[in-house]
């Protein structure tokens, strides 16, 4: 079974409370989970200044939410964020067509172990000489 991968960027009041905002986050949950979708992560960016006020709110709260669904779904996690009082904006965007969820879960589990792998290479990179700098020992 594929299906398409999406990811969703929701900007929440500012003056709401944290429980506010996981009640906002649990009916996304909820939504993709009676969808038939299947949420892949939910990451919390924090409070953060906006470009322009929207309603009269220069801040927002930022959250992120990776899931795997149809159109249908989509379009009831939407439903869901227009309908609540505590959301200022919100865009979906497809990232991919015919996603394997088991494949998807295999590689949210291994991207870790690779992003930590790669640390140690840049750092040896950035230690690099400089450029312009001849790192052959001068003739004497």
């Amino acid at each position: 079974m594929s299906l398409t991968e999406y990811e969703t960027t929701v900007v929440v009041r500012p003056d709401i409370s944290g429980d506010a905002i996981e009640a906002t986050l649990d009916r996304v949950r909820e939504a993709v989970s009676k969808g038939g979708g299947k949420l892949i992560a939910i990451n919390h960016w924090g409070k953060k200044k906006l470009a322009y006020p929207i309603k009269k709110h220069g801040r927002g709260v930022y959250v992120h939410a990776n899931f795997l669904g149809g159109r249908d779904l989509v379009a009831e996690v939407e439903r869901n964020l227009r309908i609540s009082d505590t959301v200022l904006r919100f865009l979906t965007v497809k990232l991919a067509e015919h996603v394997d969820p088991q494949l998807k879960q295999a590689q949210q589990y291994l991207r870790p172990q690779y992003d930590a792998a790669e640390e140690p290479a840049e750092e040896a990179e950035s230690l690099a000489a400089p450029e312009g700098v001849d790192e052959a020992e001068p003739e004497s």
